[in-house]
Parts: C-alpha cells; sequence; structure tokens
C-alpha cells in the first residue's frame, strides 16, 4: 500500500467516523423521546418503540439494496440519498401530530438514513485498506455510533428540557445531515486495484478495469461461511438489542434505582470505545476466526451472568463486558469479509450482514418483552439470549478463513475520480 493511499485511506474513516454519530447516533437518542411522545399523544410505550423496530427493518433491507449500489456506482452514490431522506424526516417530526407519521419518519425515513450509511461507508473502509489493517480501520470507523450516543445524548435531552421535543427533532436533522456532508464530498475518490492500474490504457490513463476478484454474492451465497456469518450476525444483534432495550428495567427489577440503572448504558459504551479501538489488536493476535469465537462467546457470557447479578457493580462489570465484546466483534465481522468472499460483491455480502443483524435486533427487544409478560421475570430471556450466542459462538469454529498467502487480495491503489463510474 502507498503512503498517499493509506493517507487517503485514513480520510475515509474519518468521514466514515463522522457519518456514523450522524446516521447513528441521532438513532440512539430515540429513548429520550419515548415519554414526552406518549406523555402528549397518550400513545403506549409500545406502540413508540415499534417505530424503532421498524427502523431496524427498514435498514436491513435497504442496507442489502445499497450494497449492490456501492458495488456498482460507489459508496457516494448510496449515501446521498439516505442523508437526504434521513434529515429531512427528522426535520418533519417537529411537525407530526400521529402515530403514523411518527413511524413514517422515524421508522422508515431514519431506516434508510442507517441503510444508507452503514454498509456503504464500511464497504469503502474496506477497499481502501489491506487486510493488514483494514479490521483496525473499520473499528476505529464504528467508533462513531458510540461517540454520538455519549456526545448527542446529554446535548439532545437539554434542548428537550428547555425547548421541546419538536426542536429536538429538527437539532437531529440538521445534525445528520452535516454529519454527512464530509462522506459526500472524500467517498469520490475511489479505489481500483494494482491490475486494474496496470491495464490503464496509454491514452487516457484510466484502467481497462477487469473484473474484480472474489465471489460473487450469489456464489458466496452458496458457501458454509456465509450461513455461519449470517447465523452469527442474527444472534448478535437479538443479544445486544435485548439487552440495551431491557437491562434498565431488568436492573431497577432487582433493586437498583432508576439513576443507577440508566448509567449502565453509558458504562457500556465505554466498555463499547475499548473493543471497537481493540478488535484489531485482538485479530492480529488470535486470528479472524478465533477472535469471533471468543468475542460471540463472552457476549453470551455476560448475558448468562446478568441472571445471578444482584448488585449495582455486578450490572456495571457486566455492561462493560457486553460494550467491549460487542463493540469488538462487529470490526471484526466485517473486516474478515474480503478473505473469506473477495472484493468482487462486498458491499452486497455486507449489506446481507447487516440485514442478519437487523432482523436479530427486531426479534431481541420482543422477544425478551414476551418473556418478562408471560413470566414476570427477565432471567429466562437471558437465559434464551446467553444460550444462542454461544451457539452462534460454536457454529464460528467451523469457518476457514483463507492464510493470507493461500489466497491473496489485490493490492489496491487510488487514483483520483468521481466514485460514480
Amino acid at each position: 500500500m502507498t503512503s498517499g493511499r493509506r493517507s487517503f485511506g485514513w480520510v475515509i474513516v474519518a468521514a466514515t467516523f463522522v457519518l456514523l454519530i450522524g446516521s447513528f447516533g441521532t438513532q440512539m437518542c430515540f429513548g429520550l423521546f419515548l415519554k414526552p411522545l406518549a406523555e402528549e399523544f397518550g400513545w403506549s410505550r409500545a406502540g413508540v418503540s415499534g417505530a424503532m423496530s421498524l427502523l431496524m427493518a427498514v435498514s436491513g433491507i435497504i442496507g442489502v439494496a445499497m450494497g449492490r449500489v456501492t458495488d456498482r456506482y460507489g459508496a457516494r452514490a448510496a449515501i446521498a440519498p439516505g442523508v437526504a431522506i434521513g434529515a429531512l424526516s427528522y426535520v418533519l417530526m417537529a411537525r407530526m401530530d400521529s402515530l403514523w407519521e411518527f413511524y413514517l419518519l422515524f421508522g422508515v425515513g431514519g431506516g434508510i438514513l442507517a441503510g444508507c450509511s452503514y454498509t456503504p461507508a464500511v464497504t469503502a473502509v474496506s477497499n481502501w485498506f489491506d487486510a493488514r489493517q483494514r479490521t483496525m480501520a473499520i473499528g476505529v470507523a464504528l467508533l462513531g455510533p458510540v461517540v454520538g450516543q455519549m456526545i448527542l445524548s446529554p446535548v439532545i435531552s437539554k434542548v428537550i428540557e428547555g425547548a421541546g421535543w419538536r426542536t429536538a427533532w429538527v437539532v437531529l436533522g440538521i445534525v445528520a445531515l452535516v454529519c454527512g456532508l464530509p462522506a459526500l464530498v472524500v467517498m469520490g475518490r475511489k479505489p481500483v486495484t494494482a491490475a486494474e492500474a496496470a491495464g490503464a490504457d496509454s491514452a487516457g490513463g484510466h484502467p481497462a478495469r477487469p473484473r474484480a476478484e472474489g465471489l460473487s454474492a450469489g456464489e458466496a451465497a452458496k458457501t458454509l461461511a456465509f450461513w455461519i456469518s449470517m447465523v452469527a450476525g442474527f444472534v448478535l444483534g437479538l443479544g445486544f438489542y435485548a439487552f440495551a432495550a431491557h437491562v434498565v428495567p431488568y436492573a431497577t427489577d432487582v433493586g437498583m434505582s432508576t439513576t443507577a440503572a440508566a448509567l449502565i448504558l453509558t458504562v457500556s459504551s465505554i466498555g463499547g470505545a475499548a473493543g471497537t479501538l481493540l478488535a484489531w489488536a485482538i485479530t492480529a493476535k488470535l486470528g479472524y476466526r478465533w477472535a469471533l469465537v471468543v468475542l460471540t462467546a463472552l457476549n453470551g457470557v455476560a448475558m448468562l451472568l446478568f441472571i445471578v447479578a444482584g448488585s449495582a457493580w455486578a450490572f456495571y462489570l457486566l455492561a462493560v463486558l457486553v460494550g467491549f465484546a460487542f463493540s469488538a466483534v462487529v470490526p471484526v465481522r466485517m473486516g474478515v469479509v474480503p478473505p473469506l468472499f473477495g472484493l468482487r460483491a462486498i458491499g452486497t455480502i455486507i449489506g446481507y450482514a447487516a440485514l442478519a443483524f437487523s432482523v436479530g435486533a427486531i426479534i431481541g427487544p420482543f422477544l425478551a418483552g414476551y418473556v418478562f409478560d408471560s413470566t414476570a421475570s427477565y432471567d429466562l430471556a437471558f437465559l434464551i439470549c446467553g444460550i444462542l450466542l454461544i451457539v452462534g459462538a460454536a457454529t464460528l469454529c467451523f469457518l476457514r478463513v483463507p492464510r493470507a498467502s493461500a489466497a491473496p487480495e489485490p493490492t489496491p491503489i487510488w487514483r483520483a475520480g468521481d466514485g460514480l463510474e
């Protein structure tokens, strides 16, 4: 990798970091609006929460489509409509007066923003780095949602308190738009492989672009590795969102104060920041397969330990473990795609991986809520999540990641271009 290409790759990482603050940091402010909306309009909390489930469903479906767009036209073409639609949807929520409008604007509009951001941006980062630095680069980029949650949550809370929830949605719309602009500027510069550069014609200097190396999405879907990856994504989404949605009421049920319980997610995000930054070191030490196995299993063990946690310090410690393990496993999951399947359809395959995660994220909160409604306890819900995560870790043991020497990736270099060819 040339030094110029490496330097610009980190510009792509920075732009992705900022983009994800706007697309996912804003989304994570959802809980701040739940009570004000329920009180003003008389909506049930379950009814309000359904908008988040719709967002996850839409983002997963859109992510697959945007993966294909990214493979064909570049990340900018996929990100631009999402930023425009998402920012406009947030601003329009300042004028909503009905539940269907909330579902349309937050569930569908916010889902489009998320689906058009995550898959294209992670694909762009993956294309700019080789195997040695890819996991680290993705990890740094994926700090965006964590930092967004840390910064935006207290700010938006103050805005709601001082100016009302309608003004707060306008602020989030502006944040989503401003954070999307750097990605739209820099992601037009598109990496090409050394083979493409070697095929450049002497007249125009543009590469005669050969077929990219690797499997098509259809070919990948016929492999065991593809379905192992989908299973792992599903159980991770199910477990993490069940935790995120229900750990605070679970903690209050066992005697923690509301204030102390609310700190659990903040503590978890601190662990998440550490996990995201250290994902590359864990992968370098253990390799992709065993890093995925260990981190997924840690998520499962933490879920099981919540069943016996009875004190604030135990909840905080386990929250740090969940945040660390989950945030570390995400960049490893994304980084393993090129070694497994090549770069030919990387955007589409990452889109399918995001869809599998989204399906789990939709089911997890509802599963935990249903179990609680049926048993008046979260114990069985955390038991189910823990077991499924450990089963997912066991399936990852069968993942076979080719050695770099056996299946070398094309060495990419960069060229200036509009990214829409």
